[in-house]
């Protein structure tokens, strides 16, 4: 369970690094890159920023990590 936590942790780490990356070149570039999660169909239009949805996964596969290393110490 350590090696999958630390695995799967470090896997989500660099998409989460990668992610925010992409978000400030395009933000550089003067686009603004964002995922709609509304229904367009219904003129719903609920867009997050790459950003936060890369800072989430920088954060979930910190806590991976976190998890793996303590159970190391178990």
């Amino acid at each position: 369970m350590r090696k999958v936590s630390l695995w799967l942790g470090g896997v989500l780490l660099v998409v989460g690094i990668a992610v925010v990356g992409a978000s400030a070149v395009l933000a550089y570039l003067g686009f603004s890159p964002s995922y709609n999660l509304g229904d367009p169909a219904k003129f719903q239009f609920v867009l997050v920023p790459f950003w936060q949805i890369g800072l989430g996964f920088a954060v979930l596969g910190a806590i991976c990590v976190w998890i793996g290393r303590l159970l190391k110490a178990v």
